[in-house]
């Protein structure tokens, strides 16, 4: 029974009741000076709350949940620093109901119920949760106290809450959702002959316009819709995640462990925060040298989990300061991020100079539930305070909720490159419409009509872009070709293809860049003298970020490092002799035999070097003691004086359409910028693209055929999966949502086995004819896809 197993318990149920006791428990050795076993309390807790291995791990884990919540109880909100001074209410924020680390009474995020702070954290803890600890005791409480408790408790967080099709943890608005319906006098037909209607909403899930007839809508006026698609498939992935409850009781058992472990995640992010820097920083090497890397994961991977699941219904209110448990949640993944860093700034212990990484890759910390906020909204919020920061979280003396901490893009370093990039729009687009506006407050699109062939093309580029002054350059791209009808996106993007491949092409008239084969990569001609096409490539570029086109990933990583050094970014590092590698191995080679020499004759050896362009004293002389000046200058060199003549007029064509963007100024790095002009390199995910695609033109009966397509798809090599999306979009690159954002279109393409499948790279769209078997299918897919060159680069 309950009580047999907590008596048999009591010795771990005690000490996980004590902080006292926890923090000088689990050691490795006898006493407090050897290091806490974290894999081993782990792991026990795992066999502890495992069913396959406990008959009775539901009971023991219910113990634990109670013994923990009654501790955050007796810890006591008043020794929680909810942000100083006043909740906004006038109250004081420590004693204000809504600033506890911990309501009472049993919340449901039922359809119609609400209560506590947005119906999340609000639990029942039995027994007696009036006597708080003093101020004494709980400066007594060993600083790895919160360690020891997070590898307890990790069984316990790690995958409990409900995850969309995308991966990202999702929790059921508060209030019921209602069914909603536009007027009739809404309804239009778009280009393509669809019904449409004019909401004005944007879906808060997908954050795609709303076009349906019907949406959802919070019943209780929250800001807050979502599209038919959305709502459904949130449904289902409520509806999945208490499909295996037996009854009632148990679906409430299972809820109140979703709203245990987001409410045990904002108490231990107070009481962390609440530590002295001292304590703080003691803590944060302990979990950066002392857990396990794969520990240490997961308890990222449940903090992300929480804040992704949060994210959105923040936003959602008036006040976004308001939810302050989120933000002290936020607060502990950034002290997180900070844990992870500090093996950066250890040696690696083997007589190397090099440093160690992260503990865990950066990108662990991303939260793309952010991509669900409205981008606007947050872009205005920065705005207001463009140079805020997040505070040393090791260092600041008293940690404190202000309005720049309660911003998103406060957060630079957790907010997806997708969701900058789109805030990055906003902000140009603020430029855009203060400078060209017509009397009805609408912005002129920029229209060009060029020929379709690529010598002539680039004459019409040139012709076009070379009389126009930035503000006029700064506008939507609208392009015809000449002689055609065709116009909007899709001839826009092929546009970009045409126009970039002829840009490129090493044997035609321009000469710009060259082709290195060994890197597949285009670096500046330096021999070219054409600054007009170099700033009409920039503008190109730049006008593909404006216009939402991703180009292929054909320069390397150090053009976005040179294009920041321009942009005058903080974040622009200095270049050195592994970035000369990226352009030229051969050149870098060199350069580092210069290092590795050793001997005296070194100016002998390399007696036949250029000193003049290096800007070196006229008496320069290469030696053991100047070869570190001497490399140092060639590579200052290579980058700035040597192509100066083709990046400067390139880079001030990019800076035309985008440089006016305060936000690419003081958030953008390199490897953002990278990928927002060219999107990620990830693995394709088929079943993910499969999720976002349509299908035109097959009948009800034909599904089967569909999803036979789809599970040949998903059957191709990696390589294989990389030339099918290149045939079908002339590019590799993910698009920066996500492979679900691809949007592709499979229409149906006729009957027959003689014919093989195309595609409109311009539309995301495959003609795929019906055949008579998977094995033809399958075959004459890789013969297409085989025969693809997607932009036509090398």
């Amino acid at each position: 029974g309950a009580g047999d197993l907590s008596s048999a318990l009591s010795r771990l149920l005690s000490a996980l009741a004590s902080p006292l006791e926890l923090g000088g428990s689990f050691h490795r050795g006898i006493g407090l000076g050897g290091a806490c076993d974290y894999a081993g309390v782990n792991s026990a807790f795992q066999r502890l709350c495992a069913r396959e291995s406990n008959p009775h791990a539901a009971e023991a884990s219910n113990l634990v949940r109670q013994v923990v919540l009654c501790v955050f109880a007796e810890l006591g909100p008043a020794h929680v620093r909810w942000g100083g001074g006043t909740n906004g209410s006038g109250r004081d924020a420590a004693s204000s109901s809504d600033a506890t680390p911990l309501a009472t009474g049993e919340e449901s995020l039922a359809e119609g119920e609400e209560g506590g702070e947005e119906g999340l954290v609000a639990m029942q803890v039995e027994g007696d949760t009036e006597a708080v600890m003093s101020n004494a005791q709980v400066d007594r409480i060993p600083f790895n106290w919160a360690a020891v408790l997070l590898a307890a408790l990790l069984p316990l967080m790690a995958d409990t809450l409900p995850r969309d099709s995308n991966g990202i943890c999702v929790i059921p608005h508060r209030h019921r959702m209602e069914k909603q319906r536009a007027n009739d006098d809404a309804m239009y037909l778009t280009s393509s002959g669809r019904l449409a209607y004019r909401t004005n909403k944007v879906c808060d899930n997908c954050q795609k316009r709303i076009l349906d007839a019907h949406f959802f809508h919070c019943s209780e006026g929250c800001d807050i819709d979502f599209c038919e698609d959305c709502q459904s498939k949130l449904r289902e992935v409520f509806e999945s995640f208490f499909a295996h409850t037996a009854d009632e009781a148990d679906k409430e058992r299972r809820y109140q462990q979703l709203v245990w472990v987001i409410s045990i995640t904002e108490c231990v992010a107070a009481q962390i925060l609440r530590q002295t820097p001292e304590d703080r920083t003691r803590l944060a090497h302990e979990f950066a040298f002392e857990w396990p890397t794969a520990l240490f994961g997961r308890l990222v991977r449940v903090v992300t989990d929480v804040i992704n699941a949060k994210v959105v219904h923040v936003q959602d209110v008036k006040d976004i300061q308001s939810d302050q448990r989120f933000w002290y949640t936020v607060g502990l993944l950034q002290f997180l991020y900070s844990a992870n860093a500090l093996p950066c700034q250890t040696k690696i212990v083997d007589g190397s100079a090099d440093s160690r990484g992260p503990k865990v890759e950066y990108t662990s910390f991303i939260l793309d539930g952010i991509n669900k906020c409205e981008p606007i909204s947050e872009w205005q919020r920065w705005r207001e305070h463009p140079s805020a920061k997040v505070p040393d979280m090791l260092a600041i003396s008293r940690f404190e909720l202000t309005v720049d901490f309660c911003s998103f893009l406060t957060h630079n370093n957790l907010v997806p490159v997708s969701f900058r990039r789109v805030c990055l729009l906003c902000d140009i687009w603020e430029q855009i419409q203060l400078e060209v506006v017509t009397g009805m407050g609408r912005v002129i699109p920029l229209q060009i009509e060029v020929r379709r062939d690529p010598p002539r093309l680039l004459e019409d580029l040139l012709s076009n872009f070379g009389g126009m002054s930035d503000g006029q350059l700064r506008r939507p791209l609208r392009v015809t070709f000449e002689g055609e009808e065709g116009a909007g996106m899709g001839v826009l993007r092929e546009f970009f293809q045409v126009a970039l491949r002829s840009f490129l092409d090493s044997s035609g008239p321009l000469q710009l860049f060259n082709f290195n084969e060994q890197l597949r990569t285009y670096w500046f001609n330096d021999g070219a003298d054409n600054p007009m096409a170099f700033r009409a490539c920039g503008v190109l570029l730049g006008q593909a970020v404006l216009n939402s086109i991703l180009v292929p990933n054909i320069f390397p990583s150090v053009f976005y490092e040179r294009l920041l050094h321009d942009l005058e970014s903080p974040y622009a590092r200095p270049l050195g002799l592994d970035d000369v590698a990226k352009v030229s191995r051969e050149t870098a080679m060199s350069l580092h035999r210069i290092l590795e020499y050793a001997e005296d004759d070194i100016g002998t050896v390399f007696g036949g070097l250029d000193f003049a362009p290096l800007l070196l004293p006229e008496d320069f002389r290469l030696s053991q003691s100047t070869k570190h000046v001497y490399v140092d200058a060639y590579v200052s060199w290579f980058f700035h004086g040597r192509i100066a003549a083709q990046l400067t007029p390139l880079s001030e064509g990019f800076r035309a359409i985008v440089g006016s963007s305060s936000l690419l100024q003081r958030m953008i790095g390199a490897v953002q910028l990278e990928q927002i002009v060219c999107g990620a390199s990830v693995p394709v995910d088929i079943p993910a693209i499969r999720r976002g695609s349509a299908h035109e033109g097959w009948a009800e009966d034909e599904q089967e055929y569909l999803a036979l397509f789809w599970d040949v798809v998903e059957s191709f090599s990696d390589q294989e999966k990389i030339q099918f999306i290149v045939f079908v979009t002339a590019s590799c690159r993910v698009p920066l949502r996500g492979w679900q954002d691809l949007q592709m279109v499979v229409q149906k393409n006729g009957t027959g086995d003689e014919r093989l499948p195309s595609a409109h790279t311009c539309f995301c769209q495959l003609l795929l004819p019906r055949y008579t078997s998977r094995e033809t299918l399958a075959a004459c897919l890789r013969t297409a896809i085989a025969n693809s060159e997607g932009f036509g680069l090398k």
